[in-house]
């Protein structure tokens, strides 16, 4: 299951660590890149865990803000002390696969009834239903 979030990626080549990346639609989020690739894994993997996080305590993930209405003057979360090159900084939708976040949990046997077309079905397409079950639960608290 994927998850998506825009981030401002904000470059100061005079930082050991140039790349600074805040997610907006999150209070307090921040990580750091040494390089382009660097920060979007650095930001995939911040973004993984937060939200891997929040489901696995029951808290509201934020709606993801519409990238066109973000700006890295506007949505500096630091306008007195970051400071950044605009030439080389970005705004960028951040993407992150959360298979390998929440599926660490321990796994618990339910027991659950569906219609007969949906098992024929199932079977034809060689789902795994507990996946899908996952993935579905998980796709609900995201989406919500």
């Amino acid at each position: 299951m994927f998850a998506s979030y825009p981030a401002l990626f904000y470059y100061d080549k005079s930082e050991k660590v140039p790349f600074f990346i805040t997610f907006p639609d999150f209070t307090n989020s921040a990580t750091q890149g040494t390089s382009i690739s660097d920060a979007m894994a650095m930001a995939s993997d911040w973004l993984g865990i937060t939200i891997a996080d929040s489901l696995e305590n029951n808290r509201n993930l934020p709606k993801p803000s519409d990238i066109k209405s973000l700006s890295l003057k506007k949505d500096n979360p630091y306008p007195n002390d970051l400071k950044y090159d605009p030439a080389l900084s970005f705004v960028s939708m951040v993407l992150v696969d959360l298979t390998g976040y929440i599926d660490s949990g321990q796994p618990i046997k339910k027991t659950l009834t569906i219609p007969k077309w949906a098992d024929k079905l199932g079977k034809e397409l060689k789902l795994n239903f507990s996946q899908t079950l996952t993935d579905a639960i998980a796709n609900k608290k995201l989406n919500n």
